[in-house]
């Protein structure tokens, strides 16, 4: 056989898929490398040299073939279409949440998961067994976004107030259509990073929204808590932001794992700084608080004392924790970006709030993210810092034990 007519049958293997060329004294052959598939081109005998020898085509085996190849190549375009098309969803969320309407607010539809009050540049990474919360993170995708809202324990109640959590990494794809519990993932990895502060609106007074929530209830065999989707209550606001057309979403006719959207105000950081001297000075003297706390709190010998309260320590009553103070909070400064000036007092006390919650733990200071989440203006916010840094301080070097 001429090397040209070689050279031809290459060039036709490679277009009707990665198909190796067998041959021999009496056939050749085109077939996959996994040999299962049947062989569409076959050389006929003939008594006329090799140069001149014929060839004939297996019509049905290279239809079948063809077919083959573009159902597969269907299968991964459509694949990859659906992740586009939650990127492109991503961003257009992500350019909503800077448009303002005609009375001057940011209004968006999303998913409300009630979990931990994250705060805006804090990233929460781990992963989750969750059949619900898996279903949730593969649905939204990568780039999507949802709200992340905790609970009032005072009053045993939703938060109104939360933050915009935006999926940076997943270990899973979407390849199916279905949103099957049988064909979710069992585990997921994730990267949660917080972004723009957030109020859930409604009625001023025994709002109920449907919301994700852990509870035992939503487990099948009532054994563990479980992420379900309900009618929850929230804390009530006289001052809640309403609209006429929300309305609490308390039709539950879905299926507990079905998740829904609440309406979003998204809230500007700068309309809600005060102003005025006695806020500029309280901030002023709490960047001196911080100052102080973190030279106790990133000393590794502070924890040689067994009296300082540390949810992080080793062993009870024994001297040392299990991480690295010092490189935890310079990771974690790094991660909430340059401390904000005193003239900018909520994002000041939005930044201190979670250097002293930070995300892995310390647990040095008390929980102060949810309270000045939803803690009314500037002044009120830093005041709730101020009074968790005293504490913690206090705590750090050794003056009393903090009541955890």
């Amino acid at each position: 056989m001429s090397a040209f007519k070689v050279l031809q049958l290459i060039i036709f293997s490679s277009v009707i898929g990665s198909w190796q060329v067998e041959a021999n004294a009496s056939s050749l052959f085109i077939s996959s490398r996994s040999n299962s598939r049947t062989s569409c081109l076959k050389r006929k005998n003939t008594a006329d040299d090799d140069d001149e020898k014929t060839w004939s085509f297996n019509n049905k085996s290279l239809t079948q073939r063809i077919a083959e190849v573009q159902a597969s190549e269907s299968v991964f375009v459509s694949g990859l279409q659906r992740r586009v098309d939650k990127i492109v969803k991503a961003d257009e969320l992500d350019a909503a949440m800077s448009l303002k309407d005609e009375n001057n607010n940011i209004i968006v539809d999303m998913p409300v998961v009630t979990m931990d009050a994250l705060l805006p540049n804090q990233r929460l990474t781990g992963s989750t067994t969750d059949p619900t919360f898996c279903n949730l993170l593969r649905s939204l995708g990568l780039g999507g976004s949802f709200v992340m809202t905790s609970i009032n324990n005072r009053q045993r109640r939703i938060r109104r107030f939360g933050v915009v959590a935006k999926i940076e990494f997943l270990d899973v794809d979407d390849d199916n259509e279905s949103e099957s519990f049988s064909l979710s993932p069992t585990s997921v990895t994730f990267d949660i990073l917080g972004t723009r502060r957030c109020e859930i609106i409604g009625k001023s007074e025994l709002m109920k929204q449907r919301i994700g929530r852990w509870r035992r209830s939503y487990d099948p065999d009532g054994e563990e808590s479980r992420l379900g989707w309900g009618p929850e209550s929230f804390v009530n606001k006289a001052d809640a932001k309403t609209s006429f057309d929300v309305t609490d979403t308390t039709e539950n006719s879905r299926s507990d794992t079905q998740w829904s959207n609440c309406r979003i105000s998204i809230i500007d950081d700068e309309e809600e700084d005060e102003h005025s001297s006695e806020t500029f000075e309280k901030a002023t003297q709490i960047n001196k608080l911080i100052d102080h706390w973190l030279i106790l709190a990133s000393d590794q010998t502070t924890y040689d004392n067994v009296d300082v309260v540390a949810r992080t320590r080793r062993k009870t009553g024994q001297p040392g924790i299990t991480v690295n103070a010092s490189v935890l909070l310079k990771r974690v400064q790094h991660e909430l970006g340059s401390r904000p000036p005193p003239e900018r007092p909520t994002l000041l006390a939005l930044w201190g709030a979670a250097l002293l919650n930070p995300l892995p733990p310390l647990g040095v200071a008390t929980e102060l993210r949810g309270a000045v989440l939803e803690a009314d203006g500037a002044l009120m916010k830093l005041s709730i810092l101020e009074r968790g840094l005293l504490k913690s301080i206090d705590n750090l070097d050794g003056t009393r034990p903090l009541n955890m």
